[in-house]
């Protein structure tokens, strides 16, 4: 009995090993994937898919990483090795992809510089740059400072983790790939930057005490350089939009616009131009708290496309917090407050394709919107606050401290602070109707803050893009873009729950380990007892 047991056991191993080796070899052939996360972060998007596949010439893609570089940076260099594989299966021949290790192109020469570290004035080490360092700086890759364990010592070792995209001749940089969240979209954006023949043309309205591009929304005008062909539009002086301008921006205009820069936008708009107008009832100043009238005279027009600025600003329940420095004793200290001027809706308009996946917006002092489109204009409130907001209307305070009662307002309920318009947009001024009449595409904002420096975060970031790529009908990427950026807080539960769950994991899941051995133990037994029985 116990040599038949034996060799029922090899034949049951052989056959295990025998089955998982024959996975093996049908796997290198036919493989599959399933991606189980909730917005498919491990699958391409088809926007990413059409731009691979719509390639006329090859692209190259060099990643240059530094082998055995400790987590989680080892973990970064897997997943954009697997994303170019990904890549490569997609693009029908037309992408070719490798990996480098800097210093395993090192030469004899390069190795003996790198032993020559000498100490300059400041005590700092300093050595002379290697040939492949040398190459990488021209290539825009960076080096980076990583920690890493060589037997019972810490060393400091400079490490490379950045991409190279080439195509026709032109090349673009990531640098460093340091978090893989958005590298998907960060690489099709660099392949249809350099794919593509021409690159949307985007125009900002200057003049008129607007920001300052360089200071005051100077993250933004850095950013939209990257992706579109962007310049400032005097209308003072030329009051012309040129044919070839896809979209144009209007940021918190503080004196009036005249007569003829607006029917220079009216017209644009008429003939199918996208156009962004983000407007500021009052210029807040957060350190004083006092408030500036903002007079941007679009009021008419902007009534004309089938939207109205109600004066006032929102406060919401559901807002962010400000540092506010508070006198205690003979010392300042700054204190988080939770400030409702800074609406932060917990959740965007999940459907809607351009705020879809996006959370942690910061909408600061936003007015809000009424919508009354005419005939063959769709409007769509793109972003509102939430249930429990109000309209502060003027005099304002804008004190962090002051304690709000619903008494002080109306009835709460939501409020429109971004709205979208399409179709064919009326003319104001009286344009015929037959006259270069397009499909217009207009975004209007009560409030301009949200793309301002101080509060551009990533959730802001991807918005405006999403919402100037909507303008120029490049809706591509507008997916792909915010994957990652959608936030997964837990459901709110009450105390007992919560006391419960607890509990359930402190006490329940060794209770449940102690029954399942007590019950393995009980049929062990018993089947002892039969076989003596037998």
């Amino acid at each position: 009995m116990a040599k038949k047991n034996s060799v029922d056991r090899t034949v049951l191993t052989l056959a295990v090993v025998g089955s998982l080796v024959l996975l093996n070899i049908v796997g290198m052939r036919y493989f599959g994937r399933l991606d189980l996360t909730r917005d498919g972060q491990f699958t391409l998007s088809s926007a990413t898919i059409e731009t691979l596949q719509a390639l006329d010439d090859p692209v190259t893609i060099r990643g240059y990483f530094t082998r055995d570089l400790p987590a989680p940076f080892s973990t970064n260099s897997r997943y954009v090795r697997d994303l170019l594989e990904e890549y490569y299966n997609e693009a029908d021949g037309n992408l070719i992809y490798e990996f480098i290790d800097p210093t395993a192109e090192e030469t004899e020469e390069d190795k003996e510089k790198k032993k020559d570290v000498r100490q300059d004035i400041f005590g700092r080490a300093v050595r002379e740059q290697t040939s492949v360092e040398q190459e990488l700086e021209q290539l825009g890759v960076t080096p980076v400072q990583v920690r890493v364990n060589e037997g019972d010592n810490l060393e400091v070792k400079r490490a490379y983790m950045g991409i190279v995209v080439s195509y026709g001749g032109e090349r673009e940089v990531i640098p460093v790939v340091q978090d893989t969240a958005g590298l998907e979209y960060d690489l099709t954006t660099l392949i249809r930057k350099l794919a593509r023949e021409e690159r949307p043309k985007l125009a900002i309205l200057s003049g008129h005490e607007m920001p300052d591009p360089r200071q005051e929304i100077g993250r933004a005008v850095g950013l939209l350089t990257q992706l579109y062909d962007l310049s400032m539009l005097d209308l003072e002086s030329t009051p012309e939009i040129a044919e070839d301008i896809d979209a144009v921006m209007v940021v918190a205009p503080r004196t009036p616009l005249t007569e003829p820069e607006l029917e220079a936008i009216d017209g644009f708009v008429h003939r199918g131009g996208g156009l962004a107008v983000f407007l500021d009832d009052v210029k807040p100043d957060l350190q004083t708290m006092q408030t500036e009238d903002a007079d941007h005279g679009m009021e008419d027009l902007l009534e004309t496309f089938g939207v109205t600025i109600e004066p006032g600003l929102i406060l919401d329940a559901e807002s962010a917090t400000i540092a506010v420095q508070r006198q205690q004793g003979f010392m300042r200290i700054q204190q988080p407050v939770t400030y409702p001027f800074l609406v932060q809706p917990a959740a965007l308009d999940t459907d809607h394709p351009l705020t879809q996946g996006i959370s942690a917006v910061v909408f600061p002092f936003m007015s809000p919107l009424e919508l009354e489109p005419p005939d063959g204009v769709e409007a769509e409130a793109l972003v509102r606050s939430s249930a429990e907001s109000w309209v502060h209307t003027p005099p304002y305070d804008l004190s962090p401290f002051r304690q709000w009662s619903a008494d002080d307002f109306g009835e709460a309920q939501r409020r429109t602070m971004i709205a979208t318009l399409t179709g064919k947009i009326p003319s104001h001024y009286g344009l015929p109707e037959d006259e270069e009449r397009g499909e217009g595409r207009i975004v209007v904002a009560g409030g301009a803050s949200f793309v301002g420096d101080q509060f551009f975060a990533a959730g802001n970031e991807a918005l405006l893009l999403n919402i100037l790529d909507w303008l120029v009908r490049d809706d591509a990427l507008l997916a792909v873009r915010t994957r990652g950026l959608k936030a997964a807080p837990l459901a709110e539960v009450s105390d007992s729950t919560r006391a419960m769950i607890k509990y359930g994991n402190i006490v329940g899941v060794p209770l449940l380990l102690v029954l399942y051995g007590l019950f393995r133990w009980r049929r062990r037994e018993a089947r002892r007892a039969s076989v003596s029985l037998a």
